[in-house]
């Protein structure tokens, strides 16, 4: 390899080779092999390429010498005919079993073949000039594992190195124009390695169609929720267990769809006493009432609100030191369950409350169950429309962050962090005729991700709340209130209480 690294395709001026010996038979010898090794080098990948190209060849051929030119003639009219046929009458089988694979083989080679010209259209290339010789060499990133991942979704990804002198961050910027080079309808680049990143082409929108409301899995699985479908087709798994979330976007963005969504993917441990969720909706109770089955406590008033928050925190608090010592991590049980603190709109509880007072106790206790809450298995999910910092100073201690459609490009950063619009996160052009469509950003994870949840209408909502509702009577399920500190004996009674 002499020191070139792999993979690096490099384009430097032809060396022609002029120098001539007085030995002409070996210069002729050496000349005839050189053209048999390219006869054959060039008949190999004829095959490879032009399959049925060179078989229909191939088979003139044997047609001409046995004389059945006119049987094979009478074949091949036939073979075509059918063709034709079978394009106008079942277009959508001859499309999925002749034209689309046809046209991926063709992509996929193009693009091989066209990789280095690409990349110096797109400004991936790096012009070095070689010391000794003087000569200038253009120099672009390697690529190779060039596969489709999707056959159905049309998507194709590719190992790419990049070379000495550019960062991965420079493949990235360029991300945009390479998609549109290659004729994508989207390109992503995801950092795999200091100089190494997987580039993935999207041809094809899996979340152009409204996602079906997906299956409640029987088992829970806090690190793994379904949501809906990532923008790869692939399923779009959420994790809900030692994190937070929090969801924005503007009204008709779709937050509900992801609410309910990630519902009905923790559904199944709803119903077996693994989860309960407390839910507060300031809007009287206009989002969530047709889920009021699901929940373990509901409030639909700002004091009420406050006040479910505040319960909350003591609940963390106690649970926080039963585990000091013995274990870091919670496990859901039926004794004590992942407890999930959803709340929509929680400007209403931290800007837009008149009571200064009452949108302090919010944010307090809002704060505690963001900094403290992972560990004994409280998660904090909210949902709202304005991301600034004014109306929810505490953004940044949610692990988790999903951007719905913004109304401007600015708020893209505000919400999912910065450089997440420069890696490909456009929430302000999500048209708001994709209801649900948004973009993850995971802390760890650099590149944010497009995704759609699944639809629920109100009868699906209906269908889970009534199938999936706690089994336990309301009456017997724990209920935990503020502990008066200036009043010992009566915040023990309540501590004794909420522990039952």
């Amino acid at each position: 390899m002499s020191g070139r690294p792999q993979g690096i395709v490099t384009h430097q001026p032809a060396q022609q080779n002029t120098a001539t010996s007085d030995d002409w038979i070996a210069d002729l010898i050496v000349s005839l092999l050189s053209l048999v090794w390219w006869m054959v080098k060039t008949a190999v990948l004829l095959a490879w390429r032009f399959p049925l190209v060179v078989a229909g060849l191939l088979t003139g051929w044997w047609a001409y010498t046995s004389d059945h030119l006119f049987l094979v003639g009478i074949v091949a009219a036939v073979l075509v005919m059918a063709l034709v046929v079978w394009r106008l009458v079942w277009p959508g089988s001859f499309s999925h079993l002749i034209a689309q694979p046809a046209w991926r083989r063709r992509k996929r080679r193009a693009i091989r073949r066209n990789w280095p010209g690409l990349c110096e259209r797109v400004g991936l290339a790096l012009a070095v000039t070689d010391r000794r010789s003087g000569q200038r060499e253009s120099w672009t990133p390697g690529l190779s594992r060039l596969r489709w991942a999707s056959w159905e979704h049309l998507v194709l990804t590719g190992r790419v190195q990049v070379v000495a002198g550019q960062t991965v961050d420079d493949l990235a910027s360029a991300a945009e124009t390479l998609g549109a080079a290659c004729g994508a309808w989207s390109c992503r680049v995801r950092k795999t390695g200091p100089r190494t990143a997987v580039v993935t082409w999207l041809y094809g929108d899996p979340l152009a169609q409204v996602v079906t409301r997906l299956p409640v899995p029987q088992v829970l699985d806090a690190a793994a929720v379904p949501i809906g479908l990532r923008e790869d087709g692939q399923p779009w798994l959420l994790r809900l267990a030692a994190t937070h979330v929090l969801i924005v976007g503007v009204t008709g963005a779709g937050k509900g769809s992801v609410v309910w969504s990630l519902l009905g993917g923790i559904a199944g441990g709803i119903r077996d006493g693994l989860v309960q969720v407390w839910a507060v909706d300031g809007k009287a109770g206009m989002e969530l009432q047709p889920g009021r089955d699901l929940f373990t406590r509901f409030e639909t008033t700002v004091e009420d609100g406050v006040q479910l928050l505040e319960d909350a925190v003591v609940l963390m608090t106690e649970r926080a030191a039963r585990m000091a010592g013995t274990s870091r991590r919670h496990e859901p049980s039926t004794r004590e369950p992942l407890l999930v603190v959803l709340v929509d709109e929680v400007a209403l509880l931290t800007a837009y409350t008149p009571d200064r007072k009452l949108r302090d106790r919010a944010e307090k206790a809002l704060a505690a169950i963001a900094t403290q809450g992972r560990a004994p298995g409280v998660v904090l999910v909210a949902a709202l429309q304005d991301p600034r910092k004014e109306v929810l100073g505490l953004r940044n201690l949610f692990p988790t962050k999903i951007a719905m459609r913004l109304d401007e490009k600015a708020q893209v950063d505000m919400v999912l962090g910065e450089g997440a619009r420069e890696s490909g996160a456009v929430c302000h052009q999500i048209p708001d005729t994709s209801p649900g469509v948004a973009y993850v950003k995971v802390d760890g994870v650099r590149e944010p991700v497009r995704v759609r949840a699944a639809y629920y209408d109100d009868q699906a909502i209906e269908d889970l709340a009534r199938t999936h509702a706690p089994s336990k009577a309301p009456e017997s399920r724990p209920v935990f209130s503020v502990v008066d500190d200036s009043h010992p004996e009566t915040g023990d009674d309540l501590r004794q209480e909420g522990a039952a």
